[in-house]
Order: structure tokens, then sequence, then C-alpha cells
């Protein structure tokens, strides 16, 4: 896929999973990284580079049990599997550091949403400590995250508790054209969303 094409791929996917989230009514409000003023909450520094990174997406949700919750997502509007085993392995790294580092209140869940899904056959395995294990000691992320160049030294400097934290936060979400349209329309989720906003009113 040819750069400019894959970017617009890419803003196309990140503004339809926002949209299919916000009208899913259970976010009470989300930003991109594209957004001027709260874009720079999706960012954060390798802890062993000179770079940063970023999400794509993140908010809150709304509504028992994640009532107040924040997400942070990575969004690939990919037609099959292509390269999104190294994107989610980094995907991974980048939990990693973010739910380790200096904001964990913006960690409470990790979305990863994809319009194909990859390495079906060891699908229940992708969100699991192992993965997290795995991903965090690859070479391509063990010199930015731990500092270290050798795996023995990488995990000698895994944080367990972390990694498992990493994992039960991790959401797999695979859209498809047709499910995106099996949400509110917008006239009823305007209606749903004041009915919402009127019950928090009250409840204040």
């Amino acid at each position: 896929m040819a750069g400019e094409e894959a970017q617009d791929t890419g803003r196309e996917g990140l503004q339809r999973a926002k949209q299919w989230l916000e009208l899913s009514t259970r976010v009470r409000y989300s930003w991109s990284h594209e957004d001027r003023v709260l874009g720079d909450l999706l960012h954060f520094r390798w802890p062993h580079g000179t770079t940063r990174f970023s999400f794509d997406l993140g908010g809150k949700f709304q509504g028992a049990p994640l009532d107040d919750q924040s997400f942070l997502a990575e969004v690939k509007k990919y037609r099959n599997e292509s390269d999104l085993p190294i994107h989610f392995r980094d995907f991974l790294a980048k939990c990693y550091v973010a739910l380790g580092g200096t904001h964990p209140e913006r960690c409470d869940n990790f979305l990863w949403i994809s319009w194909s899904p990859f390495q079906a056959r060891s699908w229940d395995q992708h969100a699991t400590t192992d993965s997290v294990r795995k991903a965090v000691i690859h070479e391509a992320n063990r010199q930015r995250v731990l500092g270290v160049d050798s795996e023995s030294d990488a995990l000698a400097k895994l944080d367990a508790e972390l990694m498992s934290r990493v994992a039960r936060q991790i959401w797999l979400i695979t859209l498809c054209d047709q499910q995106e349209q099996l949400v509110l329309s917008e006239s009823h989720y305007h209606e749903v969303a004041t009915m919402i906003a009127k019950e928090r009113g009250f409840r204040s």
C-alpha cells in the first residue's frame, strides 16, 4: 500500500473507530492523537529512548461496570493480516510502558481495534502475560523499554505484576463494515445521550 493511501486509510479507520465507540453510548468522551489540545494526553516516552510514541485514541467510559474508567486505543484499518503481528507486538510494549509510567490513570483499558484478525490459531493467547513478556523482551523493544541489549538481561528486569496487569486490561476488537452499521442511528444516539446526561445530573 502506497504511503499516501495508507495514511488516508489510517485516518479513515481512526474516525470510524471513534464514531463506533461513541455510538455505543458507553463512551462519555473521546479524543484522537490528531486533536490539538487533548491529543498530547496520548503521548508517552520510551523509558530508554529519545523518541515518544502515541496511541490513536483515548477517552473515558460511562455506565457500569466501566463508569469513569479510561482507555487508550490503537486502530488498524487493514484488509488482511499483513504486518499486524508486528504492530500488535509493539502495541503490547507501549501498553507496558504506559501503565508502568507516570500516568497510570490514563491506562485502565487498552483497546486494539482492527478490521482484520491475525494469527487466528493463537488468538486466545494474544492478551496473555506471555505475549506481553515476548513483546517487551523482543529485540525491537528491549533496548527502548528496558535499556538492555541481551534477552537474558531483559528477562531479569521484567516486572511480573506489571505484565499481568497489562494482559488483564487488553481488549481485542475486530470490526467489519457491516458491524459498524449495528449501532444506534445518530438521531437515536442523541436521544439516548440526553437521557444519560439527565440521569447523571439526578445522581450528582
